[in-house]
């Protein structure tokens, strides 16, 4: 009997390697490629040069474990003491915790704080008032006597009917198994949370009085490429913090078309779930340990977001959004217990969403309307406009309202773009070029240079038009910069800033392809506002205010917005930029029932266009497919400085 050949344990050895902020575990063979491991997996990282080196993209820092990585031009040695390395130089022998530092956890770049509804008063359409949907009651119970033995709950009751002034209370069973311990731990001195839903107050929980318990909820915005929230204490309306990141779907595609058409599978509509959940826990931890609170103490979410955000969050399938005729599962979802959804709250806690309007108008656009002064106002025209990975825009008054929406894409997220990323840490946010092409730029958090958010991809696409560096339909103008260009794998590009002034130490270039996508993007919200106003009889001019919504940052330029075409050229004074309003809304929501009813009466007002069914909108869209747009009368300020320069 011969004996078999001793095999190496390490060349057998299976090592495990999990990518954050995915949370994705693969367990491959002992010297296998980490780029390839990557692949494995789906998540989206990018190698352009075919796993060669010399592209940089595909990025990514060791946390935990021991690699070894080859030496590549593409990342500097402070960069590599960093932990930094390209994947695609790695042999995996060992189990690693990986980072991709492209999708970490982004710092909130809104305009709100805890000031925010004192300096803002004025512009709001919905209520300042704090009056949230759960309230806290502290009680001292009477002791029951052979006299008046009344039932626990019964002495409950009337001590809160007597409380609110109220004639009619519910109870959840959870309270009830374990009413006569809590009453009877600190001398029947207990704290009482209470539901209010349309008037109809619900007991959701009676614990022994403590001082340290408090109440908590949570506002959050669902965006197809980011999401953010706000943890407010309840008593007064604070935000005690905030956490933000990718929305860990995009995995699955950047933009709703995409997710929807990946949910198709019902394993897959699951795994689109678990992902949204994933992400808004992971920022729950986040915000919980920044404020040293617990989740028990955290008792409703209010939700924003687009249609198919909320669909997969509540685990609908989305599927029938982008068939015609076009029908969400439902617009106003009922108000759902958070147990029910995995969410570290309180597992009595309540989560609402706000309602959608139709198939690509969502609760983000209804609540971002409270946070202008639109549907206050009866004489005046507005329109509202949030710039993301799906536009959507609302034109109206107190007394009427249309909306619609168009695909963006994600490019004014960072997405689809060489040089692009989130308003977060480390983007250029304002950038500027003189006659000789010196640049100069505003980063986020100072620093070295990282990529370009949306507000700075809009003032490099209108600087270089404006200087005449590309032509209306974005193409290079070769013989006045040809010293810029330098030659990629996708193309020439046109060099931001040379790699040894960058933090990933290589070049930031945008290309032709990703002007392609900027004007894309820009001549879809140009185009939308344009139908949806002929649809209403009304023209630009007839506008009396643009809001404009979105992540840009703090600095986008609406000068450089209507240079590019993506706004109308009228009086700059028109226009406003306000931030994420879709989180603002979402706060809004929490802290008062009143808003919560405008929000639900905004839905049954709104008449929504539908695009695509809509035949003059190609037209509108081929039109808005130059610099600024192929109709130049439309646009007088940028011709006039176009031909000065």
């Amino acid at each position: 009997m011969g004996t078999k050949p001793r095999v190496s344990p390490k060349k057998c050895q299976d090592h495990t390697v999990t990518f954050l902020p995915f949370d994705v575990k693969v367990v491959i063979p002992s010297n296998t490629n980490l780029l390839d491991a990557l692949r494995k997996t789906t998540l989206p990282i990018h190698a352009s040069c075919g796993g060669k080196g010399t592209c940089g993209d595909c990025v990514v820092q060791i946390i935990k474990g021991t690699c070894h990585s080859k030496a590549s031009a593409s990342l500097p040695q402070k960069i590599l003491q960093q932990g930094y390395v390209l994947a695609c130089q790695v042999n995996v022998e060992d189990n690693l915790t990986v980072k991709l530092p492209e999708f970490e956890e982004l710092s909130i770049k809104s305009s709100i704080d805890s000031h925010f509804l004192e300096t803002n008063r004025e512009i709001l359409s919905g209520s300042s008032d704090i009056d949230p949907p759960i309230k806290k009651l502290v009680l001292t119970l009477p002791s029951s006597t052979l006299e008046d033995n009344y039932s626990d709950f019964k002495m409950l009751e009337f001590e809160i009917k007597k409380r609110l002034n109220i004639n009619t209370l519910d109870c959840e069973y959870s309270v009830l198994k374990n009413l006569a311990h809590s009453i009877r731990e600190n001398e029947r001195k207990v704290s009482v949370i209470l539901l209010n839903i349309e008037g109809t107050w619900t007991v959701i929980e009676v614990r022994p009085y403590s001082s340290k318990h408090g109440i908590y909820g949570v506002a959050c915005d669902i965006g197809t490429t980011t999401v953010a929230l706000h943890l407010v204490d309840l008593k007064n309306g604070k935000i005690v913090s905030s956490a933000s990141s990718i929305n860990q779907q995009i995995k699955c595609g950047e933009d709703i078309i995409s997710r929807i058409s990946y949910a198709q599978k019902t394993e897959r509509l699951q795994e689109l779930h678990d992902l949204i959940i994933l992400t808004i826990n992971n920022l729950l931890d986040k915000a919980y340990q920044s404020a040293r609170i617990s989740p028990p103490d955290v008792y409703y979410l209010s939700v924003a977001g687009n249609t198919t955000m909320v669909h997969l969050f509540l685990k609908l399938d989305p599927r029938y959004i982008r068939e015609s005729p076009y029908v969400p599962t439902v617009n106003r979802a009922p108000v759902i217990l958070s147990r029910d959804l995995g969410l570290k709250m309180n597992t009595e806690g309540r989560v609402h969403c706000a309602p959608s309007v139709g198939s690509y108008v969502g609760g983000d656009i209804l609540a971002g309307l409270l946070c202008s002064p639109i549907v206050k106002q009866s004489q005046k025209v507005s329109m509202f406009i949030d710039i993301g990975t799906n536009g959507e825009l609302v034109l109206g008054n107190k007394d009427w309202l249309m909306s619609c929406a168009c695909s963006a894409g994600p490019a004014f997220e960072g997405g689809g773009i060489r040089c692009g990323m989130p308003a977060m840490s480390g983007a250029i946010e304002a950038i500027r070029l003189d006659e000789r092409g010196k640049i100069d730029y505003k980063v986020i958090d100072s620093g070295k240079p990282k990529g370009l958010c949306g507000s700075g991809l809009i003032d490099l696409l209108a600087e270089l038009f404006i200087h005449g560096y590309v032509d209306r339909s974005g193409k290079f103008n070769k013989k006045k910069i040809k010293d810029k260009l330098i030659e990629t794998d996708l193309g020439e590009g046109f060099v931001i800033e040379k790699g040894s002034m960058s933090f990933w130490g290589r070049d930031l270039v945008i290309t032709e392809n990703d002007i392609a996508n900027l004007i894309r993007t820009k001549g879809a919200v140009f185009s939308a506002c344009s139908l949806l106003l002929k649809n209403a009889g009304l023209t630009f001019d007839q506008v009396d205010s643009f809001y404009i919504a979105g992540g840009f940052g703090q600095n986008l330029a609406i000068e450089n917005a209507i240079r590019i075409g993506m706004l109308p050229d009228l009086e700059r004074d028109k226009f406003q930029y306000l931030g994420n309003t879709s989180l603002i809304g979402a706060y809004l929501i929490l802290l008062s029932e009143r808003n919560k009813d405008l929000v639900n009466a905004l839905e049954r007002m709104m008449t929504y266009l539908e695009l695509n069914t809509e035949p003059g909108y190609f037209n509108e869209y081929t039109g808005a497919l130059f610099l600024p747009h192929t109709e130049r009368e439309l646009f007088p300020s940028v011709e006039r400085l176009v031909n000065l320069k």
